[in-house]
């Protein structure tokens, strides 16, 4: 009985050992990739346009001109992945999926600036009623328009972080010429980081 336990146990923990050793984790994880990317593409590019569309009527000019630096850097990388990628067995799984993760990050700020970009529109409206109910009011009515506005450059901030590790990270991808070099990336680590940041940020 105790040896016929010890064989279940054994092939049980020999399955995983197994699926990474002979591959098969590194093909699905390609076959993945694959599969989502066009997904993913069509939906961030949907979000941000979107998104760009709102900050406009906002006029949260500095939000504009991201999601328009935004939208040329998801789709320049849309390109490097169908063109250089996609089909290989060999990827740079972690720099696709830091970089993927990194620029939701980015779209998902842009949107949260179209929320504040509304709660300062109603500050701004209720602006007439404050000055009509103390200075009290009126100075806390100053105090939220200047945290809102605190966190707008905020967000604009991080986003300026995060394309800057994008842009870097994507020159050195493009100058590699064998992927064995991938892993040796210079500006890898600084674009993971930021994708573990926006990835803790989401949950």
């Amino acid at each position: 009985m105790l040896g016929y336990v010890f064989v279940c146990i054994l092939a049980t923990l020999s399955v995983p050992i197994f699926y990474r050793l002979a591959g098969f984790k590194r093909r699905d994880e390609v076959l993945w990739i694959e599969q989502r990317e066009e997904q993913e593409y069509l939906e961030l590019s949907k979000r941000l346009k979107e998104a760009r569309k709102q900050l406009a009527k906002l006029d949260i000019d500095d939000g504009v001109r991201q999601a328009k630096q935004l939208n040329g850097l998801i789709d320049d990388y849309h390109s490097v992945v169908e063109t250089r990628f996609l089909g290989k067995k060999h990827m740079p799984l972690e720099y696709l999926g830091a970089a993927r993760q990194v620029q939701k990050q980015a779209v998902q700020n842009l949107s949260d600036m179209v929320t504040i970009g509304h709660s300062l529109s109603t500050i701004q409206s209720n602006t007439y009623d404050a000055e009509h109910g103390g200075a009290d009011n009126n100075t806390r009515q100053d105090e939220m328009y200047r945290e809102q506005e605190g966190r707008i450059q905020k967000l604009l901030d991080e986003n300026h972080q995060m394309f800057d590790a994008l842009t870097e990270t994507a020159v050195e991808v493009a100058n590699i010429d064998s992927f064995s070099k991938y892993e040796r990336i210079d500006t890898l680590a600084r674009l993971v980081s930021l994708s573990q940041v926006a990835s803790n940020s989401g949950r």
